[in-house]
């Protein structure tokens, strides 16, 4: 590896990103609404049409359907990377007070032996 061994986390990336997905799933959640506009009544169709409105109907369905698998996904994902980023940042504010706790005692050391 290069000059930095192990691994590194942009944890504002995680958030935007989180973030993004949960604009994504609100972005379905929109064209779901469409899709509920298209659904047109039975006169709409006319005598002939009726022939084929029930597979039009069907074909909505699954496309609603497969919008909420969509949006549920999308939610999901959004949750999950969120957890991860914030997961990553309270490992990382640990961390950072633990080293801070570390020095404090180190500076107090030195302080000490300095006085004596």
């Amino acid at each position: 590896m290069g000059a930095q061994d192990g691994y590194a986390v942009d944890i504002a990336a995680l958030t935007k990103y989180s973030e993004d997905l949960k604009s994504n799933k609100e972005s379905v959640a929109q064209v779901t609404g469409k899709v509920d506009e298209a659904d047109v009544g039975d006169e709409s169709w006319g005598i002939v049409g009726l022939f084929v409105k029930h597979k039009y109907t069907d074909m909505l369905g699954d496309l609603k359907d497969l919008l909420k698998e969509m949006e549920d996904g999308l939610g999901s994902a959004s949750e999950k990377i969120g957890s991860a980023a914030k997961a990553y940042q309270e490992q990382d504010d640990q961390h950072k007070q633990s080293l801070s706790d570390i020095v404090k005692q180190l500076d107090d050391v030195v302080v000490r032996d300095l006085n004596a």
